[in-house]
C-alpha cells in the first residue's frame, strides 16, 4: 500500500459561499448520498457539502485518496486492515466502507481503483 503525504497548508473548499475548508490529512473516507457527500474527519466531526463524489474524486485523485465504491472514497493513509471474505476496509476511528466487485482487482494491486 502507497503512504502518502499531503502538505499540512492543502485545503479543500467544501463551501464557497460560506468559504469552509477542511484540511486534506484530517480526511478519513469521503461518503456519497445521492448529491451530497459527507466527509469523516480524523477528529470525530463529519461534515457534508452538496456536491457530488465524482466533484471530489477528480480533485483528490494525486492526494493519496483511492475510490473503492461507487459511495466511497477513502484515504489510503488511514487503512487499518482489509477483510477479504466480506470485502471491506476497516479505517481508523472504526469506520468501515465497501469494496465494490469491480474495483477489488485494482484495489489489491496497489493501483488505481
Amino acid at each position: 500500500m502507497k503512504n502518502f503525504k499531503a502538505n499540512k497548508q492543502d485545503l479543500l473548499t467544501i463551501d464557497h459561499k460560506k468559504k469552509k475548508t477542511i484540511v486534506i490529512n484530517q480526511i478519513i473516507m469521503l461518503k456519497g448520498d445521492i448529491n451530497y457527500t459527507h466527509f469523516y474527519l480524523q477528529n470525530g466531526k463529519q461534515r457534508i457539502s452538496a456536491r457530488t463524489l465524482k466533484h471530489y474524486e477528480t480533485l483528490l485523485n494525486n492526494k493519496g485518496f483511492i475510490r473503492v465504491h461507487r459511495g466511497f472514497i477513502v484515504n489510503q493513509n488511514c487503512i487499518i486492515e482489509h477483510n477479504l471474505l466480506t470485502s471491506q476496509l476497516i479505517l481508523t476511528d472504526g469506520y468501515e466502507a465497501d469494496i465494490s466487485r469491480r474495483r477489488k482487482n485494482n484495489f489489491l494491486k496497489g493501483g488505481e481503483a
